[in-house]
Order: structure tokens, then C-alpha cells, then sequence
């Protein structure tokens, strides 16, 4: 039996390297034959100029492939109604749709009208599920731009008094925790600030040139 993996992945993400993995050792413990891999790197609703994903619905028309190996079902589509409508038409064509992270599906693709009454419940379900966790996130990530705007990015600064505290008192021999507890400032930031000390002084040391007084920035 003959398989494609389809891959797709957000702009802001990393290489699909583990993702192809597991669906490439999906298909070999089910006994297909991949064909073919491809990715698409977009949005999840930039539906309108996706190829490939074209290109895997033609190759199932076509009858030239078996099934549809995507990493998970969000993947293939976000849509819940063009997600039942795909099912509906690759299952028309002999090519099942199979999610590594779905495991469940894997007990409704079966054959017969009982298998097709709940494959078109269970997916029009996890379909809507998985369309409002994307609207939400959309949501929250208008709204804090919304709150940021006109603002930097990030953890604000710390005060170059407050950094000169920080180091009279590593100085004085108090712990890292004992320093937390009288600046509020967090442990990882005091540590990040202290090593940065260390090193400004190992170099004043090694060129006795360099100004006295040390100059520690964030």
C-alpha cells in the first residue's frame, strides 16, 4: 500500500525534522510505502494556495495512493466543515487519513455506514475543538499587541542602581537568595548580573589599564 506524508508547518516554526520522523515510522510499522513528503510552510487558514495540498487530493483521485499520513489533524486543516468534507471525499477515492498524534482514529477507520456515522462525529468535534483553540490564540495574540503598542518588546531593564546594590551585596558574601529576598529581583537575573561582574573584574585584572571602576550593563 502506497502513502503520502504531508507535512505543514507556521512561519515562525522550526523544520519539521521530528514531525517527518514519526510520521515516517508511522508508515513503516503500518506497512505502507511512502511515495512522497511535502511540506508547506503557511498559516493554517492561508488555505487558498496550498499546493500540495492539492497536489495529495489529485494523487488520491487518481487512485494512486493508499492513505494520508499527517502528524496530527490540525495539520491537514483547521476548518472543521472543510476537514469532514476532505475525510468524506479522500475515503471516496479508497485513500484513508491517518494522525500520529490521533490515535483514535485509527479505531473509526473502519469500513461500513457505522464507521462512517461516527468517523464524520468524532472529527466534526475534535474539528471544532481545534478551530476555537486557533481563533483563541489568534485573540490573544491581538490583544497583546494591542497592550503593547507604542511599548518595547521584553523585560524591562534593571536600574543601574539597582545593579549596583545587587553587587555591594554579593560583595558583602550574601547568597544569591538572600540578595532575592532584599532587591525582589529574580534569582536567574541576580545570577546573570553577578557572572557578568566576574567576568568585567577577571578582565580589569588581566589589564590593569582598564578603568577602576567597573561598568556592569543589562
Amino acid at each position: 500500500m502506497k502513502a503520502v506524508i504531508y507535512l505543514r508547518v507556521s512561519t515562525e516554526e522550526q523544520e519539521p525534522e521530528n514531525q517527518k520522523k514519526e510520521c515516517l515510522e508511522f508508515a513503516k510499522n503500518r506497512g505502507y510505502e511512502v511515495v512522497e513528503v511535502y511540506l508547506e510552510r503557511l498559516s493554517g487558514f492561508k488555505d487558498i494556495n496550498r499546493p500540495n495540498y492539492e497536489k495529495v487530493k489529485e494523487m488520491a483521485r487518481k487512485g494512486e495512493i493508499n492513505a494520508v499520513i499527517v502528524w496530527a489533524l490540525d495539520r491537514w486543516v483547521r476548518n472543521r466543515d472543510t476537514l469532514l468534507e476532505d475525510v468524506v471525499i479522500l475515503r471516496n477515492y479508497g485513500t484513508k487519513i491517518h494522525s500520529v498524534k490521533e490515535s483514535w482514529l485509527e479505531a473509526i477507520n473502519i469500513d461500513g455506514s457505522l464507521g462512517k456515522t461516527i468517523q464524520e462525529f468524532l472529527l466534526g468535534l475534535i474539528g471544532s475543538i481545534a478551530e476555537m483553540e486557533s481563533q483563541r490564540k489568534s485573540e490573544r495574540v491581538k490583544i497583546a499587541f494591542t497592550n503593547h503598542k507604542g511599548k518595547k518588546w521584553g523585560r524591562p531593564k534593571v536600574h543601574t542602581n539597582k545593579i549596583k546594590i545587587i553587587i555591594d551585596l554579593f560583595n558583602q558574601g550574601l547568597s544569591i537568595r538572600e540578595i532575592n529576598k532584599q532587591t525582589g529581583l529574580s534569582t536567574g537575573k541576580i545570577s546573570q548580573l553577578i557572572n557578568v561582574h566576574k567576568m568585567e573584574l577577571a578582565k580589569s585584572k588581566e589589564n590593569p589599564n582598564l578603568m577602576n571602576d567597573i561598568k556592569i550593563t543589562n
